[in-house]
């Protein structure tokens, strides 16, 4: 259960975290960012540059697929130390879920939460520039 508060969303006091299935729900997001980081390039491959787009931004752009393979890494890796390691074995919810921004990133790595799972009919909504 997450504590909502107008400042900042929490875990509660007391929550205590399985090590194990943190480290499985670590892995779930960072192959969820792999994926994302994956349409990014996709999205980017299929825009038109100028002629005079400087061969540096490009090389630059090229970056995001070396992120799509470490985000890919990473998140195998997690999967695999959640499963070598100990049952049993419990962090505090508050020192380390608190140190977090996002609100479904909390939700998403806190066992006791269901997972939010961004569909494509959200994704599909109005098209923001930031």
């Amino acid at each position: 259960m997450i504590v909502s508060t107008a400042q900042e969303t929490i875990p509660p006091k007391h929550q205590d975290l399985p090590l194990d299935a943190l480290a499985a729900r670590v892995g779930d997001e960072l192959e969820t960012l792999a994926r994302l980081s994956a349409d990014v390039q996709k999205a980017i491959s299929a825009c038109e540059f100028a002629e005079h787009t400087q061969a540096e931004a490009i090389r630059g752009m090229q970056g995001i697929d070396r992120i799509t393979q470490s985000l890919e890494d990473l998140g195998r890796l997690m999967a695999a130390v959640s499963g070598e390691m100990p049952q049993g074995v419990k962090l505090h919810a508050v020192p380390i879920l608190s140190r977090l921004r996002l609100h479904e990133l909390i939700t998403n790595l806190n066992p006791a939460e269901e997972r939010i799972v961004l569909s494509h009919d959200e994704a599909d909504g109005e098209i923001e520039w930031f």
